[in-house]
């Protein structure tokens, strides 16, 4: 059975079919194209690019006041004593104050030593001054009874002299034998010998008497040496302070010169705060320098400048009022190149507490919650505390406050003078909560009249491209504050609009 063929036909018809959907596509396309239209672009206007470059200003104001200089510190004590003990002994009573940590009195006595010794000494010598007394006495009788026998003695050298005259005046009308002659000269030689006995006597007595006075200055210094060693068997804390430091007990043994007691003084403690060269620049130039030192030549020494010393612990602060005092050492410190200053706390126990958050008031000590805030807190400054330092020093130069953000990269801040921008290079010396102290040679940049008149503008917003001399137009704090925005700006955004709107 043949079976017909139909691919052939079949084909060509799918292919006829094919083109004239293609041919009909085509044309539709193109009807619509010719209908619709082409969409014209929107022309863009570009805005006029100003004369000069808008800006923001604020009016340059000169600073006034003291200026703060914050640093850091820790509390180190003003003076340690170590006492030792000067004589030995056995400790037979010890104060209960006698321990680290606790405080003592001036005056209070810390231990007592057995005095016995020393008791015994002082009686040993008090007795032999008294025999040394009785020595003087009987030294002095027998000078006095030597007197009498010298007066005797030089009247026998009279009898004898006269008794010989005689027989030599015999002998010479011969009525005297040689052998009388012979017995008045004995006689008289005799009498002359017994004279010059005594006379030794009464100069080795007086001798005596000498050598017995010096015993007795000895023995008195011996004496006076005795009871300085009894009082020393007590000792007293000479000043009212902490006990850093003990190492003694009751019942002990201490030899002489035992270091057993380390005291530090409280009656006034000192900070020790590390400046930088640039914060002891403005330190040696301010007012209180120049009062105190008026040749000049200070050397290293440092005016009493005042200062607050804060302890901040959890949500308040602590105040103590300090002084600039010295220098601790004999310049900058090798190991962090500053300056080691020390700061005087006359009155440590006199704190302030202060509320930390800064727009409260200080709480006094006539405040109902101050006596609770400082029972919560320390009572009074500690060795070891880390506080803050913020002296407060009146410079004797013009220093100027600007706000925080027109300080530029390489510290400058451009000034709008007359319409042109001015660069001008400065030196942060110090940071406060409402802007920037900072030092400046504006005399060079700006005009004496424009200065008188107070319209020196220091420029706060950003500059693209800024060169010294550029024409600026500024507008100052008060548009600014009321949200308005500078011209260049706004058509910027504008012209970004419009470049979204025709793509």
């Amino acid at each position: 059975m043949n079976t017909p063929t139909s691919g052939p036909p079949r084909s060509l018809k799918h292919l006829v079919l094919n083109i004239v959907v293609s041919i009909a596509i085509l044309a539709g396309c193109l009807f619509g194209y010719t209908l619709l239209g082409e969409r014209k672009r929107p022309a863009r206007s570009k805005p006029n690019k100003p004369a000069a470059t808008a800006v923001t200003t604020e009016t340059l104001q000169r600073h006034q006041g003291p200026l703060s200089i914050n640093s850091n510190g820790v509390v180190v004590p003003l003076r340690e004593i170590r006492l030792a003990t000067e004589v030995a002994g056995r400790v037979i009573k010890q104060s209960v104050n006698l321990r680290p940590g606790r405080e003592v009195s001036e005056g209070e006595t810390l231990i007592q030593l057995d005095p016995t010794e020393y008791e015994m000494e002082v009686r040993r010598l008090a007795a032999q001054k008294t025999q040394e007394d009785a020595e003087l006495a009987a030294a002095d009788v027998s000078i006095e009874n030597t007197a009498h026998l010298l007066s005797l003695a030089e009247e026998q050298v009279q009898l004898a002299s006269g008794e010989r005259a005689r027989t030599d005046a015999l002998v010479a009308r011969q009525a005297a034998s040689v052998s009388e002659v012979e017995i008045a000269k004995r006689a008289e030689l005799t009498a002359k010998s017994a004279l010059v006995e005594l006379q030794n006597r009464e100069r080795e007595l007086v001798a005596q008497r000498t050598l017995i006075l010096r015993k007795q200055a000895l023995t008195e210094v011996a004496i006076e040496r005795a009871k300085l060693d009894l009082s020393r068997t007590t000792v007293r804390s000479p000043i009212r302070g902490r006990v850093v430091q003990s190492g003694v007990e009751e019942q002990s043994f201490i030899a002489a010169g035992t270091s057993f007691v380390t005291i530090e003084d409280t009656t006034a403690i000192e900070v020790r705060s590390n400046l930088t060269v640039d914060q002891m620049y403005w330190v040696w130039n301010s007012a209180a320098m120049a009062n105190q030192f008026e040749s000049g030549d200070h050397g290293d020494r440092v005016p009493p400048v005042s200062a607050t010393i804060q302890y901040r612990l959890g949500k308040r602060v602590y105040q103590w009022q300090a002084v600039l005092t010295r220098i601790d050492g004999a310049g900058i410190d090798l190991d962090t190149r500053t300056y080691p200053c020390l700061l005087r706390v006359d009155s440590p126990a006199d704190v302030v507490a202060v509320d930390a958050d800064a727009s409260r008031d200080p709480i006094m000590d006539d405040s109902p919650l101050a006596p609770n805030l400082v029972m919560d807190g320390p009572r009074r400054l500690m060795r070891g505390m880390f506080v803050s330092v913020t002296m407060n020093v009146h410079p004797s130069r013009t220093l100027y406050r600007v706000n925080e953000i027109a300080i530029r990269p390489g510290n400058r801040i451009w000034l709008d003078v007359d319409g042109k921008l001015r660069v001008v290079p400065v030196e942060v010396v110090s940071r406060m909560n409402n802007g920037v102290i900072v030092d400046a040679d504006i005399d060079s940049a700006v005009p004496t009249a424009t200065m008188k008149s107070d319209q020196v503008a220091v420029i706060v917003s950003p500059v693209s491209d800024p060169k010294d001399g550029m024409p600026v137009m500024g507008s100052g704090p008060t548009a600014r504050q009321a949200g308005s925005t500078p011209t260049r700006i706004a058509d910027d955004v504008s012209g970004l609009d419009s470049e979204k709107a025709a793509g």
